[in-house]
C-alpha cells in the first residue's frame, strides 16, 4: 500500500474525494482513512464519503455479497 502522506483533520473529506476522483483503489482509501489521526466518528464518516463516491455496480455488487455472506436473506424467511 502506498500513501504518499496521511490525511490532515482539515482537508481529509477532500483528500479521500480526491483519492477515489483519481481512480485509486478503494482499499488503498480505506488503509488511508484507517492510520489517519482522526477519531473514529471522522473516520467513518469518511470510509462512508469513499463508499458513496465508488462505482454504484460495484457497490451493489458488495453490499450483496456481504448480505449473503451473514445468511441475512435465510433469517428474513423464517
Amino acid at each position: 500500500m502506498r500513501v504518499r502522506a496521511p490525511l490532515s483533520f482539515d482537508q481529509s473529506q477532500k483528500q479521500v474525494e480526491d483519492m477515489m476522483g483519481q481512480g485509486t483503489a478503494f482499499a488503498h482509501v480505506e488503509d488511508a482513512i484507517e492510520i489517519a489521526p482522526l477519531s473514529e466518528l471522522h473516520k467513518a464518516a469518511l470510509w462512508l464519503l469513499a463508499w458513496s463516491l465508488r462505482d454504484h455496480v460495484q457497490q451493489r455488487q458488495d453490499a450483496r455479497l456481504m448480505v449473503a455472506a451473514f445468511g441475512v436473506g435465510d433469517q428474513a424467511r423464517r
